[in-house]
């Protein structure tokens, strides 16, 4: 009956040492990473950050806004035929869309408002950064402009093209009794290069009040 109890004595003491190993498995659960929570919001921040910032358009107060809304819209010259209307923006004196060749496109553009605006740098590198072009210098940006008419007043006028060459963008400027109007015409190369003479014939016929 001893031997008995000394062989289970033995047994149980045997099939008690693999104890040590399920508590070093516990504590190498302890010491893994934090909960799925806590790793996932360093993730989401690191998303977040590296996420594209879209370009601000141009902000105007509301005084400016106001101010911008009390001018009348020009006298139109006759409208070329592959121009059709554009949907209203209470921003905007005018739009149009422009139908050019191999079903290009392109957007007119026609606003107003009370001073400079920012200047004339601060313009035309953003329009510049509308084509993807890196903002240029005052004496670049003057060296750039093209002397032209709009309703007889003396502008500016802007071409510029986008790196690709896929995107262009033409525009006029006008000041005229301490406001200064813009007319933009920005889209699929093709079609602002086959309307540029057409724009420019059409916006010397204009009146601006």
């Amino acid at each position: 009956m001893r031997s008995l109890f000394l062989l289970s004595a033995t047994l149980v003491f045997i099939g008690c040492k693999p104890a040590p190993k399920v508590t070093q498995y516990e504590v190498k659960s302890e010491a893994a990473p934090a909960s799925p929570t806590a790793q996932t919001a360093p993730a989401a921040a690191t998303a977040t950050a590296a996420a594209p910032v879209a370009a601000a358009p141009m902000a105007a107060p509301a005084s400016m806004k106001a101010e911008a809304a009390s001018f009348s819209a020009p006298k139109w010259g006759k409208l070329p035929t592959n121009w059709t209307v554009g949907p209203e923006n209470s921003m905007r004196k005018a739009t149009w869309i422009v139908a050019g060749p191999n079903g290009s496109t392109a957007e007119i553009a026609v606003t107003v408002f009370p001073g400079s605006v920012g200047g004339l740098t601060a313009n035309i590198n953003r329009w510049r950064g509308q084509v993807g072009l890196a903002p240029a210098g005052a004496d670049e940006i003057a060296a750039s402009a093209q002397a032209a008419k709009v309703g007889g007043i003396d502008s500016q006028r802007f071409v510029m093209t986008s790196p690709d060459g896929k995107t262009s963008l033409d525009a006029f400027i006008t000041p005229k009794d301490g406001a200064t109007w813009f007319f933009k015409m920005k889209g699929d190369t093709a079609a602002v290069e086959a309307s540029a003479a057409a724009f420019a014939a059409f916006l010397s016929a204009s009146q601006i009040p």
